[in-house]
C-alpha cells in the first residue's frame, strides 16, 4: 500500500517491482494453497516444524489479506496526462478512463510469472502513450513489438518502457520479458549469509523442500556453477514451475558428532562429497506437503 502511494508519486518501477515482489514472496507465502491457514511469519530456513495455522490469538493480518485483495486490481494499471501505465502483468482485462472523451479497454494474455511472453489487445482510438514496466531483472533484454513489428522503444521515469502512437482496435502489443534464473547474494555484512545464494526466476523466489530431496541433508548442499533447468509441473502444488540443477552433499567432517567447537587442524581433510541433483519449488507454496526441512539461501561453491 505504501509503495503503490509511493509508485502514484513519481512513476518509478522500483514501486511497482517492490509491490510484485512481495505479493509473489511474502503474501503469498503467507496463505495456504488451500486458503485456509497461514503464516505470521515467512521463515527462510525450516526443520519442519513451522506450518501454517488455521487462526492465531492475535490476529490483525487476516483483515488486511482482505482488505488487500479488494484492492489489488486497482494497482494493475494507472493514468497520467496522455498515457496509460501498466504496472502488474497476469491475465485480465480493464477498462480505462483516460480523460472525459476517451474510455478503452486493454486486455492481457500470459502465463506469467511462469512465462515472460505478455500479449495486450488494444481496445481503443487516438493517440496515447502506453507505458509498461521492465522489471528489474531483466531491464536489458526485454523486447517489444506491435503488430508483430519490433519497436524501438524507449525506456524513461526508471523502468517503464513508453509506445506511443496513434491506437486502433485491434492493436496488439506482445511485450517479451526473459526469464533467467538468476542467483541472489546478500551484501557481505549479512553474515549469516556469507557464501550463500538464492535463487529466483522471474518474480519468484524459489526453495527447496526436502520432500523433494530425499537422501540429503538440506545445510550440507552445495550449489555447483551448471544453468538450472526449468520444467512446469501441472500437477504438484496447483501447477508450478520447478527447478532442477546440480548440487554436492558436504557434510561436516568427521569427529563432530557431539562436539560444538573444537582446536582448527589445518592439514585434517575435508569429509568426503557425493553430487546429487536437487529440485526447487517457488517458495511461496512451501509447507503444503508433508512436514521436512526447507532452505531458501544455500551454498554456493
Amino acid at each position: 500500500m505504501w509503495n503503490w502511494r509511493m509508485l502514484g508519486l513519481g512513476g518509478e518501477a522500483r514501486y511497482a517491482d517492490l509491490i510484485e515482489h512481495t505479493l509473489y514472496n511474502a503474501v503469498l507465502p503467507g496463505v495456504s494453497l488451500k486458503g485456509q491457514h497461514y503464516f505470521y511469519q515467512n521463515p527462510l530456513a525450516d526443520d519442519g516444524s513451522h506450518r501454517r495455522q488455521p487462526w492465531f490469538g492475535c490476529a490483525c493480518c487476516p483483515s488486511n489479506v482482505a482488505r488487500l485483495l479488494a484492492t489489488l486490481p486497482g494497482y494493475f494499471y494507472g493514468t497520467s496526462d496522455g498515457a496509460v501505465w501498466v504496472h502488474l502483468y497476469a491475465e485480465g482485462a480493464v477498462t480505462i478512463e483516460l480523460d472525459e472523451n476517451r474510455i478503452f479497454r486493454l486486455r492481457q494474455r500470459t502465463r506469467y510469472p511462469w512465462d515472460g511472453r505478455v500479449e495486450i489487445d488494444v481496445e481503443a482510438k487516438g493517440e496515447f502513450a502506453l507505458m509498461l514496466r521492465v522489471p528489474s531483472w531483466c531491464e536489458e533484454d526485454a523486447t517489444v513489438e506491435v503488430n508483430g513489428e519490433s519497436v524501438d522503444a524507449r525506456i524513461s521515469l526508471g523502468s517503464y518502457m513508453e509506445i506511443r502512437c496513434a491506437w486502433k482496435s485491434g492493436d496488439t502489443v506482445n511485450l517479451h520479458l526473459p526469464m533467467p534464473v538468476r542467483r541472489i547474494e546478500c551484501h557481505p555484512y549479512v553474515a549469516e549469509n556469507a557464501g550463500r545464494v538464492a535463487l529466483m526466476r522471474g518474480p519468484l523466489l524459489y526453495c527447496v523442500e526436502q520432500v523433494d530431496n530425499h537422501g540429503v541433508d538440506l545445510r550440507d548442499l552445495v550449489l555447483n556453477d551448471k544453468e538450472p533447468t526449468v520444467r512446469f509441473e501441472p500437477d504438484l502444488l496447483g501447477g508450478v514451475a520447478v527447478l532442477q540443477t546440480e548440487a554436492r552433499s558436504a557434510p561436516p567432517a568427521a569427529g563432530w558428532e557431539d562436539c560444538l567447537y573444537r582446536t582448527v587442524h589445518p592439514t585434517e581433510r575435508d569429509s568426503q562429497t557425493h553430487p546429487t541433483r536437487v529440485t526447487l519449488v517457488p517458495y511461496y507454496a512451501w509447507a503444503n506437503r508433508e512436514r521436512g526441512a526447507m532452505r531458501v539461501w544455500l551454498r554456493n561453491g
